[in-house]
């Protein structure tokens, strides 16, 4: 069974940036988006814990530090169609929005599903039919028209479309989340193009170190903690002690039963690579010498147990910052201290482990979470295979790549969905 459709524009991905391409439009054509897989919007209704952080308050002037080393690039497009646009959208389309007090912006329903049935709504206001079961094999182009060969992804094994336009819109994503239909096989089909395709990598992923320490206190969270990924860790430096500082980061940070996780970690993960060295400051308004120092005015006289000093002690320093019982009890252990000794026992040696660990819990780093628990892919079609003001490519006409397709990677907070957003509406704006 094959079947040929001829339409107007041709959108290749129900994703976020797919999506918002056929809802944003502003106009009425003969559309097809191609979906994969049985249902369009996973990743979208993931997003957020299923909330749906769409993206992040302020100037968007703030944003462009917020995607690596590639901000300034996208810039145009950013500012052409910015966060002010998109909450703009929403709400004109019956999506009631607030902003949190971290600055992220969320529906006021916190259900993904409305914003995904809304973009829905609207793409097909537009003129958009959805395909699904559609796995796009092959583009040919024969200097008008785009051919697009489809298999068939679902139970409907005979099936073999074929689509024609002479615009096609590639919104496939990246790799992350490869059970939700984006496994990074269009890249395949790009390279067949002679596009140049950065090799994509597992970006907000957490990070694994060596003799993790804090298996049992999974679930445990601190506000605004200072991570810092240096190149090796010291005993891979040699005569040197001073290893090269690659990044640092102020942000939550999660403990899990394996790793290291929360923005603070997901947002360098993209830095991070095996035999990194990696420091954690739980109390990031001090260094090491100076902490010591106080540690050893406070301590003096004092009779209350070690546990109960250090947490009214960090709590004094910053009221938000609350060490848990459980956390104190084992820092104690790391650094040979029994919790339950009296504070003016310790040690010059003992008060300098524990305010070394307070300000540079450090470790190596022995790997990163792969695909399956990435948010999102670093790497994918290079920015230098677009003209960024347009998402049009450049060797081939009336063909636009946009989001997570491209080479673009943003941190936690809403700057992806804000990419995905912005350079699709950039996208449609080249469309007759």
């Amino acid at each position: 069974m094959e079947q040929e459709n001829v339409v107007d524009v041709i959108v290749v991905g129900g994703g976020a940036a797919g999506l918002f391409y056929a809802a944003a439009l502003g106009r009425t054509v003969n559309g097809v988006l191609l979906e994969k897989t049985k249902s369009v919007g996973k990743k979208l209704l993931m997003s957020g814990a299923g909330q749906c952080n769409l993206t992040h308050g302020g100037s968007i002037k703030e944003f462009l530090g917020h995607y690596g080393d590639k901000g300034k690039q996208l810039r145009t497009a950013l500012y052409k169609y910015n966060n002010h646009s998109v909450m703009n959208f929403f709400e004109s389309n019956g999506v009631p929005l607030f902003e949190r007090e971290d600055g992220k912006i969320f529906p006021r329903s916190l259900d993904a599903r409305e914003v995904l049935d809304t973009l829905v709504r609207c793409g097909e206001r537009n003129g958009f039919k959805i395909d699904y079961h559609c796995n796009v094999e092959r583009i040919e182009y024969d200097g008008q028209v785009y051919t697009l060969f489809c298999g068939s992804n679902g139970t409907d094994k005979g099936k073999s479309n074929t689509y024609r336009s002479k615009k096609i819109v590639i919104a496939t994503g990246g790799c992350s989340y490869p059970t939700t239909g984006s496994d990074g096989r269009m890249f395949d089909v790009l390279k067949k193009m002679r596009l140049d395709i950065v090799s994509p990598k597992p970006a907000l992923v957490p990070v694994s170190v060596q003799n993790y320490p804090y298996m049992e206190l999974s679930g445990i969270s601190f506000p605004e903690v200072k991570v810092t990924v240096y190149e090796a860790s010291g005993k891979d430096l040699g005569v040197s002690n001073t290893p090269k500082k690659l990044l640092e980061y102020v942000d939550d940070l999660l403990l899990t039963h394996t790793n290291f996780s929360g923005p603070a970690i997901l947002n360098i993960s993209r830095a991070i690579s095996t035999g990194n060295s990696l420091s954690v400051n739980y109390l990031p308004e001090k260094r090491p010498e100076e902490l010591l120092a106080e540690m050893k005015k406070a301590v003096s006289g004092n009779s209350k147990q070690v546990g109960t000093f250090l947490a009214e002690y960090v709590n004094a320093i910053d009221p938000k910052r609350q060490l848990p019982k459980r956390f104190i009890e084992l820092l104690c252990q790391r650094a040979g201290i029994e919790p339950t000794q009296k504070a003016s026992s310790l040690t010059g040696d003992q008060m300098k482990k524990i305010a070394s660990l307070l300000t540079n819990d450090r470790f190596s780093v022995s790997g990163t979470g792969g695909f399956q628990v990435a948010m999102t892919t670093a790497g994918g079609v290079s920015l230098e295979e677009v003209d960024l003001k347009t998402m049009a490519c450049k060797k081939y006409p009336g063909l636009y790549i946009i989001g997570e397709a491209l080479d673009v990677d943003g941190d936690t907070g809403g700057y992806n969905l804000q990419w995905a957003f912005s350079s699709a509406y950039v996208a449609g704006m080249g469309v007759e």
